[in-house]
């Protein structure tokens, strides 16, 4: 079958999943171009694995100061440039279109009328998550962009609880899955948001505590308790799989990861973020994490000091993905989404 992928390459965690199912499509036999948007190829770690591959424009966003700059990414959007290459894309033999999340895949689609499904966590807010009023606007609107911004036949949704719809639960890669249960007293950060000096002024407070935080720092530099990393993924696995704990943004990938493997979760949510509220609001009705509004001592202390919780141990969402696909009876969701979270025996308290 030739599949057409789209890859949104703004976020790492659609790059890892992308990866590994499109090389598992591969292994079945299937022939696989990948649509790759939102990011310049060059920027985008290891972009051969995604080779042979289309690089477009498509969309992004803006975040900085712990905030989406709303105003700043609506000047970067670029609306008749992306129908164009809606228009222009040859989308001759193509049988299937798979996105990421991915709105230039998910439009030629539409455009072609080919059988589309739609895979990533944005999905699962077009369906009701018993959140509360508190989280009705945010939801009605991303879920409704959902819709909009890349529209598919079969949406499939990826979060922490099958919140009973089409969901299923993250799809951990498998660096992550093989990484072995060693802890120290070390804590993994990513806040890409905030400021070096105010981070670095926070957690050197916590003398017996050691914080790896991974920035855009040409080597590693080192001073008291803090160590600030540059961006590499082998080093970061390395630094998660021995790590106590994780501190950061509430996106959906990097909590996924530490919930799978037992780690202590602290999220602050960017602001202004609907899709970050709401997985904040998830986490603590779950009571999956600790979630801050402001990162203060007083916060970090007692998150500290609270219970390492026992590993999620999801299961191979990935592999059941690819056995769906394959099959090609896309219509039977309901199979697919019971087999996954048949093997989870969690449950919210």
């Amino acid at each position: 079958m030739k599949i057409l992928y789209g890859v949104q390459g703004t976020g790492h965690g659609h790059l890892v999943r992308s990866a590994s199912l499109v090389r598992q499509l591969r292994e079945r036999g299937h022939e696989v171009h990948c649509l790759l948007t939102g990011r310049e190829p060059s920027a985008v770690p290891d972009v051969g694995r995604f080779a042979p591959y289309t690089a477009l424009r498509g969309f992004t966003g803006y975040a900085r100061g712990g905030r989406l700059r709303i105003v700043e990414s609506a000047l970067g959007l670029r609306i008749p440039r992306f129908f164009q290459n809606v228009r222009e894309f040859d989308a001759t033999g193509f049988e299937l279109v798979v996105t990421d999340y991915e709105p230039v895949a998910g439009w030629i689609a539409r455009r072609h009328r080919l059988p589309s499904i739609g895979l990533g966590h944005l999905y699962a807010f077009a369906q009701s998550l018993g959140l509360g009023w508190r989280a009705r606007p945010a939801q009605v609107l991303v879920g409704s962009f959902a819709r909009l911004y890349t529209p598919v036949q079969r949406a499939i949704g990826l979060h922490w609880h099958p919140f009973g719809g089409t969901c299923l639960p993250p799809t951990i890669p498998p660096e992550v899955r093989s990484a072995p249960e060693v802890r120290d007293d070390r804590v993994v950060v990513y806040l890409p948001g905030e400021s070096e000096a105010s981070i670095s002024a926070l957690f050197h407070r916590f003398e017996r505590t050691r914080f790896a935080v991974y920035r855009p720092v040409a080597e590693p530099v080192e001073i008291g308790n803090v160590v600030l990393r540059p961006h590499d993924r082998e080093c970061f696995l390395a630094d998660l799989a021995e790590a106590s704990g994780v501190i950061t943004n509430a996106g959906f990938s990097l909590p996924s990861e530490a919930l799978h493997l037992g780690r202590r979760l602290l999220v602050k949510p960017i602001r202004r973020h609907p899709e970050q509220f709401l997985n904040g609001l998830a986490l603590e009705a779950l009571g999956l994490g600790t979630v801050a509004a402001r990162l203060s001592p007083e916060v970090v202390e007692a998150w500290l000091d609270s219970p390492m919780p026992a590993p999620m141990n999801y299961p191979d969402v990935t592999r059941l993905l690819v056995d769906w696909i394959d099959r090609g009876n896309w219509d039977r969701t309901d199979e697919l989404v019971e087999d996954a979270w048949n093997e989870v025996s969690w449950s919210p308290r």
